[in-house]
């Protein structure tokens, strides 16, 4: 559900730097009730040639996107403690190597999430079992192999 992609040139970030991100922002949606098998954290390195920051390449800069589907934040103190959070993770491994980042935080429609084909459960008991085995788990109608039908109306969409 959570997608963190960042974009960086080659070498911003050493394996353990990644390591630790990745591990920090799973443990923030797992405090939340999400599963951590839910959590996508990416690291695109771009050449350079390939990101060019304040017309620079190779920036001394990180720019990141977070994609939140199905959770949009509850109150406007909800979103600002979580980008407390979010700079309370990276602060620590960017501001001492004077890296400039940025980042936007995207909220998608719950209606276009899918895990494995399936709308994953909104209630407690049904999203319980997908958090403790860590993995999607077939549940309701998807029990008997039902296929979700929304790409049905597709076809109305694409005439």
């Amino acid at each position: 559900m959570p997608r963190w992609t960042f974009e960086t040139i080659p070498d911003t970030l050493s394996a353990t730097e990644k390591d630790s991100l990745a591990q920090h922002i799973t443990d923030i949606y797992v405090e939340l009730g999400i599963p951590a098998f839910l959590v996508n954290v990416f690291f695109h390195e771009n050449r350079v040639g390939c990101f060019y920051s304040g017309g620079r390449t190779p920036p001394n800069a990180i720019f990141f996107g977070i994609d939140h589907a199905a959770r949009t934040f509850p109150s406007e103190e909800a979103r600002l403690t979580f980008i407390a959070r979010i700079n309370s993770i990276v602060r620590p491994i960017l501001a001492p190597k004077a890296i400039k980042w940025e980042y936007n935080i995207y909220e998608h429609p719950r209606d276009n999430w899918r895990v494995n084909g399936m709308v994953p459960p909104v209630d407690v008991d049904g999203m319980r079992e997908w958090f403790v085995k860590n993995e999607p788990v077939a549940y309701g109608r998807y029990l008997e192999g039902d296929v979700d039908q929304s790409d049905v109306s597709l076809r109305k969409w694409a005439l």
